[in-house]
């Protein structure tokens, strides 16, 4: 019989118990990364776990944003009261379920109906399933009515052979400009090097500020410090910060990325661009030296997010959809998967010339989820 539990705070369940159900890809759900993530100011986080004979089979996170400051609904959920289930940054969900497929669908659908209930409470009529992948989508839709859209692009940068050379040789032909790009940027005087986030929070928060305000996308200077600053307090040990520094050891810019299992997630990156010397800097800190530093570590995926695909495909990511769905409540026990298949096939082929290729046909084939 399963045991479904509610918990209020990461900080009540074991790390090690967590996250022997979080594989490589999952960072996002990380216990570290949901510790890092419990801020009230923001939103009200929540957990549910299930357990069967006293072992972990399933878990999720879920958030309870006060109107003030919740984040805009994908169309798919306009109308709704929901309450977020998954992680609330990062931009990557699927379910945390033990490794045997036929109890994982009932570890899921217990995960689903504590979640549920929890909505319930709180006077939610939906539940949202942000940034899902197509597999865990697939999941849900087996086991409850859901709607969904296709929400964007995620990047991926899979180096399978594991070596800065097995790298170079997955470019082909456009090689010869990357190489170029790293003989500008050793040319140039500046040099990289590394350190952990903590060593770094207050020289590099000012450029996270300069370069967010460039593109359009400003944030208070005063939670960029603090929200580096909790990163450093729950994460400082998968942290790595890729330092762009002038000869004087003076920091020009960064590259914040995180370790987990196999794979480096490159998290949020900084620059004085009145300082910096058109050496390709951002490339070599975000793209070059952290695929050398995953050389030495053992990992071979770079996840690299859902924005500026283009730069992140001509340098060898791959593109992955991600989802947004929404089950009402209250639950009903009929599988099913609707949504607009127009609007999903316009999207999709929007994100693919953005990415200008970069992607594997059948994942970007939706025919077996199903139409409107």
């Amino acid at each position: 019989m399963a045991d479904v539990t509610h918990l209020d705070s990461i900080a009540d369940i074991g790390r090690d118990v967590w996250d022997g159900l979080v594989p490589g890809s999952c960072f996002y759900q990380s216990h570290a990364w949901l510790r890092g993530q419990e801020r009230p100011d923001f939103a009200t986080a929540g957990y549910v776990t299930v357990e069967d004979g006293g072992t972990l089979v399933a878990a999720t996170p879920y958030y309870d944003f006060p109107d003030r400051n919740a984040p805009a609904l994908p169309a798919v959920a306009e109308g709704h009261r929901v309450l977020r289930v998954g992680t609330r940054t990062g931009y990557h969900n699927e379910f945390l379920l033990c490794p045997d497929p036929e109890s994982a669908r009932g570890a899921l659908a217990d995960l689903v109906a504590g979640t549920g209930e929890k909505a319930a409470e709180l006077g939610c009529d939906a539940l949202l399933f942000d940034c899902l992948t197509t597999d865990s989508l697939r999941l849900l839709a087996g086991i409850h009515p859901v709607r969904a859209q296709l929400r964007a692009a995620e990047a991926v940068l899979r180096n399978e052979g594991g070596t800065f050379e097995s790298y170079r040789d997955k470019l082909g032909r456009v090689v010869v400009k990357r190489d170029y790009e790293m003989r500008r940027f050793e040319r140039s005087g500046l040099r990289l090097e590394t350190a952990p986030l903590s060593a770094c929070v207050d020289e590099f928060a000012p450029l996270v500020g300069q370069t967010m305000d460039r593109y359009n996308a400003s944030l208070d200077p005063a939670e960029i410090h603090a929200f580096l600053s909790i990163q450093a307090r729950c994460l400082d040990e998968l942290s790595t910060v890729f330092r762009c520094v002038d000869e004087e050891g003076t920091l020009v810019g960064a590259n914040l990325c995180f370790a987990w299992r196999d794979t480096f997630y490159a998290r949020v990156a900084g620059f004085d661009y009145t300082r910096t010397r058109k050496a390709f800097e951002y490339f070599n800190a975000v793209y070059y030296e952290p695929l050398r530093h995953m050389e030495r570590t053992g990992m071979t995926s770079l996840h690299l997010g859902l924005s500026a695909l283009e730069a992140k495909v001509r340098r060898g990511a791959s593109l992955y959809p991600v989802w947004a769905a929404v089950v009402p409540l209250p639950l009903a026990a009929a599988p099913g998967l609707r949504r607009d298949e127009a609007a999903d096939r316009k999207l999709a082929d929007t994100l693919l010339a953005e990415g200008g290729g970069g992607a594997d046909a059948a994942d970007w084939d939706f025919a077996s989820l199903g139409p409107e």
